[in-house]
Parts: C-alpha cells; structure tokens; sequence
C-alpha cells in the first residue's frame, strides 16, 4: 500500500511542479529515510553498542555518554508506531527507553568520584542536546497506551533523575544552551504531568523559555543559532504552540536573516563560533517549518537548496540526520512552490540586531557574493551576557560564542571558490592558542594596538643609523598584535548603505573606546568589472602611539610582486575547495606602509596572513588611511594586468580624501570617500553648520563635499552618483548644486538667512563640455 501511495505523490508532485522545480524534496522523502535510517540502526544495534563500550572514554571533559543512535531511532519508531499501528516499531522503542539507564554501569565508578555532579549517580540522559529525544519516544508511547504501568515507572525515574541533573547546572538567556533546557523541560512536563517536581519543572519550563520566546538572541555564532532555532521548534511543538511561535515578529525576522544569508555554497556561511557547512540539518527544519507558517516559496527554495546539496539519502547510518528529517517531515509542507529570491545586495537585516551587509549579483553557486560582518555585543541581554561572563569561562567570546570579528570580512566567494573566509572555532577549550580562532588577528579586518611597532628597514633605507644602510629585522605583525585573545568590548554603526545597478556601497564604523580609536570600512563593489574595493580609515580619538593592522588571511599566495598578491583557497581543514577563481590583492597606496606576509595557523590548519601596516604618534582626532582593492579572476588568467589599470590619487587637501581611478577599456572608474566625516563641520552657532567651501575635496578633476562618490568616465559622458552633497563639479562644469533654503532660529540669536543643506545623494549622467 505505501508503495501505491509514494506513487500517487511522486504523480502529484510531477503535475503540481514542473520541469523548473525537478529538485523539489517531497516530504514523504524525509519521512521513509528516517524509517530506513531506524532500521539499520536495528539491524546493527549489537555491533553498535559493541563499538561504543570500545570507545567509552572515561576522562571525556563532558563526563559519561551514552551510546548515540538508539534514542533517534527510538523517536522515529514510536512515531512510526503512532502513524502507521505497527507494533514491531513499539516494541523496539520500548526496549531502548527500558534498557538505556543499564549503560551506565559501563562507566568507571573511579570516573564517577572525580565529578562533583554525579554526586547522586550516573544520569541516564546526562546530555541536553540528546535528552529530549528519549521523553519524546516515551510520550509518544505512553499516549498510545503500549507501556505497562512498572514500565512507565521505570522510565519516569529516568526523566525526573535526568532532569534533576540537568538543572544542577543552569544555563539561562537568549541563547542555546538555555533553550535545550527549555525544550527537556517542555516535554518532561508534557510526558510526566505526575512527577513529584512538576510544580519546578514548570516553574523552570517558564523562566528559561520566556527569556527565548519573543526575544534576540544573543549568540552571533552560525552554529548555535541553528541550535537555538531547533530548540525553540521543540519547544513549541511540546506546548503544542508552534502556530504561535511563528507569529512573533522575531521569528519572521529570523527566518527571512538566514534566508538573505544564504550562500552560494548552498548554505548559510560560517561565523563567531563555527565552521564551513556546520549544523545545516537544523537549518534545514527552521527552513521547512517557517516556509509552512508563512507560505513562503522562497524560504522553500532554502529548505530544498540545503536537502538537495547535502543529504545522501542513501547513507541510512546518519540516525541524527534522520532524527531531524522525521521533523523536517511533520513541521513541512508539500504545498509550497519553492522560489529563489529576487533581491541582491542587502543589510542583512538592519544596523540594530543583525548588523551584517550581503553583496551578491545572484542566488546561483557560481553567483558572487560577499559577507561583512559588523555585529558588535549589543545592548540587549545584558543579564544574560553578565550571568554568562560571571559563571563560565568565556573571556575570548563576544559573550557568547561570537568573535572579535567586527566590521571583518567573513566571507567572499565566486564561481564556487572561496577566495576568503572566517577564521574558525577553536582547537580546544575554552579557546586554542592566542585565542584562537576568536581573536580580531583571526579575521580579515584591520587590529590596532595603542603601541609602536618596531619596523627595522630593508638594505638601502635610512631609518637607523646601521653601516652601508644594512637591512635590520623588524618585528612581525603577528608578534605585536597577539595577546591571550581576550574579547575587548567594542561598539559598531552603520553609517550608510546603498545600491545601484552599477555598484553598490556601505560604510561602517567601529569604536574601541578603550583603546581610543574608530575605524571606517567603506566597501564598494564594482560590478563591472567585478571586483572590490576597500577604503579603511582608522581616526585617533586620543593623542598616542598606534599601530594598524590591514590584514587578509588566505591559503596559498601563488605569486606576489610590489605591492600585490595572488592567492588561492584551495582547502578548508580537510575539505577541498574549488580553485577555479583566484584573488588578486592589491595595495595601491603604499607610501609609509609595513607590508608582511607571515605563516600562521587559522581554521585549524596552515594559512598566510597578509599585512599592511601603519605605525606613528597619532594627534588626536589624526586619521591614516588603508586601500585594499580585491580582484577575482578566473585561474588561468594573470591578473598582473590590473596593477597599471588601478591608481590612487591623492586629494587635494592632501589627506581628506580617499581616491581611485580604474581605467576599464576606454572608460575610466572614479571612486572617492571622505576620510573624516566630521571635519566640514566649521560653525555652531547657526544650522546648517557646514558649507560647500568647508567640506570640498578635489579628488582629480572632480570635486565635492558629497561623503562618497562613483563615477564613469567616457571621452564625453560622466555617469555619476554622490552621496549627501550640496554641490558636485568635474573641471569647470558644475554638475549638481542644491538651491539654498531659509533657515532661521540661529543660536547666536541672529536674523533668518539662507543656507544650503545637503540632498542624500545626486545620480546622473552628464555630457562633459569641451
């Protein structure tokens, strides 16, 4: 019959969605790999708990463990048994839930004393990440009527003497760990309404899921939200409320950040504490579930874009993918047409709670795309970070599992290459080395020091008074800026974002109050040609000694010259990537510049960072600059030809602005950003208070006091486009200016008069005079 049936699906499927859906996932897909997944876990349940008693490891900083598989499959058996009345499924998930306590005998009763918290013995379910799973089988079984009364009560002690162990140690906030205790509590208090302690249980279900329900979170780390977002599914489901999570405004928001996240590599991209592809399964629920509550194609379109790139669904041994698909199954939909999304370069979602800027032309995987990440801690959760930061050593963590990755690059991909990418987890607890791989040095972002770097000179220079202007070693980069990797609070901004359909633009801001510095990174992807270009000004808020870091971290540099990089990710850990596009990096403003390349370890293996650095007594309010501009480009091409078509020009005043010229065929690129936003700013005592004069830069022959510019040039046609401006000229031509207004109420009590007040920005192609 259920052949006859996954026919008719298979028919309807064909008819509903057409040749251009032919990767569609039905759900009935999910459901008969998690059926085939539970048994092959039977049929190898001997050998399985053989391997495990093999494996058991005493002195796992995690404690006992017990072995893994048997409750999946007991949770896909018992619904199986609920759906379909085969008794065979019942039984076997009985047998799992009465026999799963009798492992810990196995566990060395040495190993028992050495831990304060089994104090009152081994807890049968002693992880929370896999607790639920065993009351989930137990009350599917109990409200079927199959368990005995002695068996019931064989298996409520577990989950009461589980749960009391889970709350010995209490994890609470908007985030993880938190919310899998919720989700155990949720179902304990479905399963057992009985228990002497239901009256805690439910008073703990209430205090660490109201802190997750409606709220942020805390976490900026990929693979604990997708945690996060599964627990909060479970959790939902246990209280029978999933139609009411899904109408919260922040799980819309949710669900429409991790679309817009999205990858070309099929997935969403690794950031604070992660890895490449890691917990994409649980991405995969939210996706199916939140598709169904809001009827959205193109959250459809991820759900089926993950499936269709990572399941095998003939490797039926993954018994914890299929535990997840089996709820893939019961959360989705079949009636949802699966669409990729239309837009393109986007604020991922705001400058308040996700504070992340996508660039892309496209949702294929050849599609280009790149990831900055400026989230900083925030001010929400404090009692949860502070609870955190007091209880459980996180000092590397942007509390928690996040990364001194603000304003960092985390990810640049085309054509299937990665060209860059984010530094990785750890290589142990709490962090690895240098607080690794959490520490700013980690990441492709500028670090700064309040200190001096010592810079020696190559043969030939006269910085030291050495014989024959010999060569003196000077300090690696990485020498200076290591430290134990401590997380040193800071605070980021977005000040502008646009785009266009010939580039777009962002410009964000990170102030390290303590260290006494900001730092601009303005970010302009050209798209054709396509590549990128980076404008990072750090400003002094206070009179001292700095050095600033420009770093890119990659894998291999296959050819470099003055100046300039060609380099290539070819492996992440033991992954092998695609080497088909390569990045070209170049410094084109290098006058006072340290530049390095030294070997590191990041991602937890052998990478290059490349350095350019910036090191003086800064007055306050003194600003240096850094230009980094990012080619890909295909393999097999040289890309040295890009090293005479790509010039920075200094603007007049010297130092106020920042200025590139591309020279593509017979048309030349023009891009300009203002280096200190503030300095126009002449006069208090009336509004506007400042003036075309005050804040005019002349980048070329052009000029402005617009913040930014990009512009095209042909022999007789400039395109254009200024941002918050009153007034554009190129040579002799006015381009733009903004008709004065009246403004009055002067603070120096003076009478109305005119003034200009800028526009938010001017686009417009103009046929030069002669």
């Amino acid at each position: 019959m259920r052949k006859w049936m996954l026919l008719f699906c298979a028919i309807f499927l064909i008819r509903v969605f057409p040749a251009d859906a032919a990767a569609f996932v039905p759900l009935s897909k999910y459901l008969e790999f998690a059926r085939s997944s539970a048994d092959w876990t039977w049929d190898h349940y001997d050998s399985l708990v053989t391997v495990w008693r093999q494996k058991l490891n005493p002195n796992n900083v995690f404690g006992y463990r017990p072995p893994s598989r048997l409750l999946e499959m007991a949770t896909i058996y018992a619904f199986l048994y609920e759906k379909e009345g085969n008794k065979t499924y019942a039984k076997r998930a009985r047998k799992v839930l009465l026999t799963y306590g009798d492992y810990r005998k196995a566990y060395p009763k040495a190993a028992v004393e050495r831990r304060a918290d089994y104090a009152k013995g081994v807890p049968a379910l002693p992880d929370f990440f896999t607790t639920t799973r065993y009351i989930r089988a137990y009350d599917t079984l109990r409200r079927m009527n199959y368990l005995s009364a002695s068996q019931q009560k064989k298996i409520k002690s577990i989950i009461s003497g589980s749960v009391a162990y889970m709350l010995r140690t209490q994890e609470w906030g908007t985030m993880n760990r938190a919310m899998l205790r919720a989700e155990i509590l949720a179902w304990a208090v479905r399963a057992v309404p009985d228990d002497p302690n239901i009256k805690q249980w439910k008073m703990w279900r209430r205090a660490i899921g109201f802190d997750n329900w409606g709220h942020w979170e805390i976490e900026d780390a990929s693979l604990y939200n997708a945690i996060w977002l599964y627990a909060l599914l479970g959790y939902s489901d246990a209280q029978n409320k999933r139609a009411e999570l899904f109408r919260l405004p922040e799980m819309y928001y949710y669900a429409q950040y991790y679309l817009n996240l999205m990858s070309p590599d099929g997935m969403i991209p690794d950031f604070g504490d992660a890895y490449w592809n890691v917990n994409w399964p649980r991405y995969l629920v939210f996706f199916e579930a939140s598709a169904k509550a809001y009827k959205n194609p193109n959250l459809k379109w991820a759900a089926e874009t993950i499936a269709n790139k990572f399941i095998n669904f003939h490797q039926y041994s993954s018994t914890g993918l299929a535990y997840i698909l089996l709820d893939c199954y019961r959360y989705g939909t079949d009636a949802v047409k699966p669409k990729p999304p239309k837009a393109l370069s986007e604020e991922v979602m705001d400058d308040i709670v996700g504070k992340k800027i996508v660039f892309r032309n496209g949702w294929e995987p050849n599609s280009t795309y790149m990831l900055l990440n400026y989230r900083d801690v925030g001010d929400g959760g404090l009692i949860f970070r502070n609870y955190l930061r007091d209880t459980i050593p996180i000092e590397e963590e942007k509390a928690t599992h996040g990364h001194s990755d603000g304003n960092s690059i985390a990810l640049l991909m085309k054509n299937g290459s990665v060209l860059l990418h984010d530094g990785g987890y750890r290589d142990y607890m709490p962090s690895g080395p240098y607080g690794d791989y959490r520490a700013d040095y980690f990441h492709n972002r500028i670090c700064v020091r309040q200190e001096k770097i010592f810079m020696g000179q190559k043969k030939g220079q006269y910085r030291y008074s050495v014989k024959n202007q010999a060569a003196v070693p000077g300090q690696p980069v990485l020498d200076l800026l290591h430290n134990s990797g401590a997380h040193r609070r800071v605070r980021t901004q977005k000040y502008d974002f646009l785009t266009f359909p010939d580039f777009d633009y962002s410009r964000t801001r990170l102030v390290d109050d303590k260290m006494g510095y900001e730092w601009d990174r303005v970010i302009t992807y050209v798209k054709n040609p396509e590549l990128f270009v980076v404008f990072d000004i750090v400003k002094a808020r206070t009179a001292a000694y700095f050095t600033a870091a420009n770093l890119w971290h990659t894998r291999k540099i296959l050819s470099k010259g003055p100046h300039w990089y060609d380099t290539e990710y070819d492996s992440l850990r033991n992954i092998s990537l695609s080497t088909n596009t390569h990045l070209f990096i170049l410094f084109p403003k290098p006058h006072f510049r340290l530049e390095s390349v030294e070997s590191e370890r990041r991602y937890w293996q052998k990478e290059f960072v490349i350095s350019e650095v910036g090191s003086q007594h800064f007055e306050l309010g003194q600003n240096i600059a850094f230009v980094t501009v990012l080619v890909p480009h295909p393999a097999k091409e040289n890309p040295e030809k890009w090293i005479k078509k790509i010039k920075w020009v200094e603007s007049k005043p010297a130092g106020r602005g920042l200025y590139v010229e591309i020279q593509d065929g017979n048309r030349k690129i023009m891009i300009g950003a203002k280096r200190d936003l503030r300095l126009e700013m002449f006069r208090e005592w009336r509004r506007p208070k400042y003036t075309y004069k005050s804040g005019k830069i002349q980048y070329g022959q052009f000029a402005t006091n617009g913040d930014y510019f990009f512009a095209t040039k042909t022999k007789r046609q400039l395109a254009l486009t200024v941002v918050n401006l009153t007034k554009a000229v190129y040579g002799n031509q006015i381009l733009f200016q903004q008709a004065p207004g009246q403004f009055g109420l002067a603070f120096d009590g003076s009478p109305d008069s005119a003034g200009v007040a800028k526009v938010r920005y001017w686009r417009d192609k103009v046929l030069l005079s002669r």
